[in-house]
């Protein structure tokens, strides 16, 4: 027979475990009184909605969000009254934030010391279907780069053979014309070798240290400022309990800095935008239970760069990531092909979202709490 205490110390190590179990859980869940106020909301919950406990806690069902199309009715009439499981299997939301959201969502009726409570699960079925998205894009961005490492073989071989026919008739000529042809070639067949090696991406091993990513967004954001677009506000949104994290400070600063300078481009350029409110927005969150690109992460740094240029055109939104893909006039396209492969080298991801007057990049880099 177990002793009252032993009993007790059971049910308190049960209670805690549970407690831990909810809170691990990578689907938001929230509880709701009979009065549809949130007694209850574990971390994934807080991160969907982006609320911290104090503020999440006796808060109304109804005024989480700025706008939805949720049936709350059926939340209470159905489960609340009934006991009857309801599902809604497509709602769209607006978070108090601003963030747009399509979700899914089901209740289901819980008691606890007869109270009856409705316990509610959210799905995004946007993040789904953005990482199926990415999923797919990573696929064919491994593809492609498979297919441009065999095209640069075959090119690179020639053009060495030019470059040293050009060397050999440069030495065997004193005539000025032909020195200005054979220069010519070998310039020409060093741009085309360069551009190849740019096409088959970063190939040198990071070298990483442990870094204060603000301190590296920092030397990022001076650089940044050189620029000459001083009319852009450039708004920096930081959590300051963000640990150091294990990086190759310089290929982290190119990523970053490359994505600025593209949305510094796009807002100046930007005919339609008053570029006297154009801003752009570096914001860093710690991030929990992580899936995506078939990787998992239990705790991720969240980089997020959005600004308020013209968004990038739906045609490229889902190549955004391949080689030689661009609507900049004169770019090259290869710097956001160049910077996913650095953060996979890192173990992490990128993803991009865009539409009319908004554009964000997300990095996610694994975090060893």
């Amino acid at each position: 027979m177990f002793s009252n205490d032993a009993i007790n110390e059971k049910n308190i190590n049960t209670s805690k475990l549970l407690h831990s179990a909810w809170q691990n859980l990578t689907t938001s869940v929230i509880l709701l009184n009979q009065d549809l106020i949130v007694i209850y909301a574990n971390e994934s919950a807080k991160e969907l909605f982006a609320l911290g406990e104090k503020r999440f806690i006796g808060q109304e069902f109804h005024a989480l969000f700025s706008h939805h199309t949720i049936d709350i009715s059926r939340i209470y009439s159905h489960t609340l009254e009934q006991g009857i499981d309801c599902h809604q299997h497509r709602a769209d939301v607006v978070f108090v934030d601003s963030r747009h959201a399509k979700i899914a969502l089901s209740s289901r009726l819980i008691t606890n010391d007869n109270q009856a409570l409705a316990l509610i699960e959210f799905r995004r079925l946007d993040e789904e279907i953005k990482h199926d998205q990415a999923s797919y894009q990573m696929h064919q961005h491994i593809a492609a780069r498979t297919l441009i490492r065999g095209l640069a073989h075959e090119i690179k071989n020639p053009l060495g053979g030019i470059r040293g026919a050009a060397q050999l008739l440069q030495y065997e000529t004193y005539q000025s014309e032909r020195d200005e042809c054979t220069n010519l070639i070998i310039e020409q067949t060093d741009r085309l070798t360069e551009l190849v090696d740019r096409l088959l991406g970063p190939n040198q091993l990071l070298k990483k240290t442990e870094c204060n990513i603000h301190q590296t967004l920092e030397s990022v954001v001076k650089l940044a400022m050189l620029e000459n677009y001083n009319h852009i506000k450039l708004v920096k949104d930081y959590d300051p309990s963000i640990p150091d994290i294990t990086i190759d400070e310089g290929k982290m600063q190119q990523v970053i800095l490359n994505i600025i300078r593209n949305a510094q481009q796009a807002i100046h350029n930007n005919e339609a935008n008053n570029i006297e409110s154009g801003s752009i927005r570096i914001k860093t969150r710690i991030r929990h239970q992580m899936r995506a690109h078939n990787k998992s992460m239990k705790n991720a740094l969240q980089i997020q760069i959005s600004d308020n240029g013209p968004g990038i055109d739906q045609d490229i939104i889902e190549t955004i990531f391949f080689p030689m893909v661009t609507n900049k006039e004169g770019g090259s396209g290869l710097g956001l092909s160049i910077a996913q492969t650095l953060i996979d080298q890192h173990n992490g991801y990128i993803d991009c979202e865009s539409w009319s007057g908004h554009t964000e990049f997300n990095i996610y880099l694994p975090l060893g709490l």
